[in-house]
C-alpha cells in the first residue's frame, strides 16, 4: 500500500523506501524517528528573509539508503517529528 510519494507499507506490515526498498521501520511506527534528517534555519536557505529571531525551522527527513528526500516540515525548534501518517494495520 503506497502511503506517501516515495514510500509504501509491503506484505511483512514494515514502511519502505519506493525507489530503493530499502525498509525503514514497523508500519506502526513514525518513520521520521528512523531517517537521516537534517535542519535548517530560514535564514540558511538562499533567498529568505525570516524575521528574527528565528522561532522555527525546517527539517528534511532522507530515505537511509538512496537519500532520497521524503519530507520536509516546518516546526518550532526542539519539537519532536510530526506522526503524520498513521495508518492501523
Amino acid at each position: 500500500m503506497r502511503i506517501h510519494y516515495y514510500l509504501e507499507i509491503d506484505e511483512n506490515k514494515k514502511i519502505k523506501c519506493l525507489k530503493c526498498g530499502e525498509v525503514i521501520c514497523d508500519a506502526t511506527e513514525n518513520y521520521k524517528l528512523y531517517v537521516p534528517q537534517r535542519e535548517r534555519l530560514p535564514s540558511d536557505i538562499p533567498g529568505r528573509r525570516p524575521k528574527k529571531p528565528e522561532f522555527a525551522t525546517y527539517y528534511e527527513y532522507y530515505c537511509p539508503g538512496c537519500f532520497t528526500m521524503l519530507d520536509v516540515e516546518t516546526k518550532p525548534i526542539g519539537t519532536p517529528p510530526i506522526h503524520d501518517i498513521q495508518i492501523k494495520v
